[in-house]
């Protein structure tokens, strides 16, 4: 390594004094010279002294391998601190672990800024995927500064899910932004809107809201860094990833000949099987008042009033044959 109090530099740069230069022409002269010399010490450091055991003097050495040798050595050294910084976010990614371990990994949050600050850290050494569900519309604002962003974390191999309810299909900003995002390998899918907002990054970090929050009030939720606890909200995303219908971010297709909803004909093929409406919410990871909800939904569009009515609908209408 160069010593900084014997090599003048700037920045970072390696320059010599020109007492060393004055060295150097004499050394390119032929001329050899003592240890006290002026200038001596930069040229030993940069391995441009080469001393004569014989005569107890120096004379300059090969310019070319000297610079070989130099350029080695700094590139060994930048290996080197490329491997301490890794070791560095692994040693800290396991003292967070233990942090989340001996806290319950479950912190409750009234400040959005809180939730953000955490989410930034660890998109920060995200290395597999981020999941996200949003059962509210997205600020147009928020989402055209996100597009850049999250379209690095694609190009980076990263994976992306993101579920929006229904009616983002009605929005030109969640178009928008599902087009560009999707147009980088994103994966976008959309469902009624009776589900919890959440983020997920790696298995390392769930984000959760309040279920009583409702759209115009300020956010609070649970910060979810428990590893156990994490799995279960990534298995319950899988859950709501399954059941939601894919979407590329065009605009909602009008069909005169289509009044029920995928989640609709589920529930109307649940009820044909004879179950309850205890029994289809249970089915299908649902509350009752969501079944409810759905069922009153289809009364009004088949105009009907009854099971049985919707029942005998259902039992002669082609929309039995879509998914």
């Amino acid at each position: 390594m160069i010593e900084k109090d014997v090599v003048h530099a700037q920045h970072g740069a390696i320059a010599l004094s020109e007492s060393a230069r004055g060295l150097v022409r004499r050394g390119l002269e032929g001329e050899k010279w003592r240890a006290d010399a002026s200038g001596h010490e930069e040229l030993r450091a940069l391995g441009l002294a080469v001393l004569e055991p014989l005569t107890g003097q120096y004379v300059l050495a090969d310019l070319h391998e000297a610079q070989r040798n130099l350029i080695q050595a700094e590139q060994a050294s930048m290996s080197q601190h490329q491997a301490r910084i890794t070791s560095i976010s692994s040693l800290f990614a396991g003292l967070d672990q233990m942090a989340a371990e001996t806290s319950g990994g479950v912190v409750h949050f009234e400040d959005i800024a809180v939730a953000n600050d955490v989410i930034a850290k660890y998109m920060e050494t995200m290395r597999s995927h981020i999941y996200t569900a949003h059962p509210n519309a997205r600020p147009p604002g928020q989402l055209k500064a996100s597009i850049a962003r999250e379209t690095r974390l694609l190009q980076r191999g990263l994976k992306m899910r993101t579920i929006y309810a229904d009616s983002a299909k009605t929005r030109a900003a969640e178009r928008e932004w599902t087009q560009a995002a999707s147009a980088h390998g994103a994966e976008v899918r959309t469902m009624a809107p009776d589900f919890v907002r959440m983020l997920l990054i790696d298995d390392r970090c769930a984000i959760i809201s309040d279920q009583d929050t409702g759209p115009e009030q300020p956010p609070t939720g649970y910060i979810i860094t428990h590893p156990g606890m994490v799995r279960i909200c990534a298995t319950f995303y899988k859950f709501l990833w399954d059941r939601a219908e894919p979407w590329m971010g065009g605009r909602v297709r009008q069909r005169h000949d289509t009044i029920t909803t995928g989640r609709g004909r589920e529930i109307l093929r649940k009820m044909e099987e004879g179950s309850t409406i205890d029994q289809i919410a249970r089915l299908l990871g649902l509350s009752r008042g969501t079944i409810n909800k759905e069922i009153k939904a289809l009364y009004e569009s088949t105009n009907t009033s009854s099971h049985f009515a919707l029942g005998s609908w259902w039992a002669t209408s082609g929309e039995r044959k879509l998914p």
